[in-house]
């Protein structure tokens, strides 16, 4: 598992320590980390760098905050590189989509199995 559990039972604390609180932000992290990562791929192919920085940032907070790390971490830097006002690699972006699609799915099986 990629996922952090660490990173989900801190949010479930900071949001009150509540299951329905930790289970309406996981849907909300899968109905809006999609949108991110198509803005990201769109704003990369027509080399708009502020669109795909900022898509690259909120996808950052987002994938930290539901402890997928190593997402978090491809969008920093993702973000560092429009940051320092060139794209990055291809490789990056392609990767994007493949840790969201991992993400997604263990986070889909943790509301499966109550989170």
């Amino acid at each position: 598992m990629t996922i952090d559990m660490r990173a989900l039972e801190k949010l479930k604390r900071v949001m009150g320590g509540g299951d329905d609180d930790l289970r309406e932000l996981i849907e909300s992290f899968l109905e809006e980390a999609p949108v991110l990562v198509a803005a990201l791929e769109r704003a990369y192919a027509e080399s708009d760098l502020a669109g795909a920085r900022r898509a690259a940032h909120s996808l950052k907070s987002n994938a930290r905050d539901m402890g997928a790390s190593e997402l978090g971490e491809t969008c920093a830097r993702i973000e560092g590189c429009y940051v320092a006002g060139s794209p990055p690699a291809v490789d990056d972006i392609g990767q994007v989509r493949a840790l969201h699609a991992q993400a997604a799915t263990e986070l889909s099986a943790l509301l499966q199995q109550g989170a």
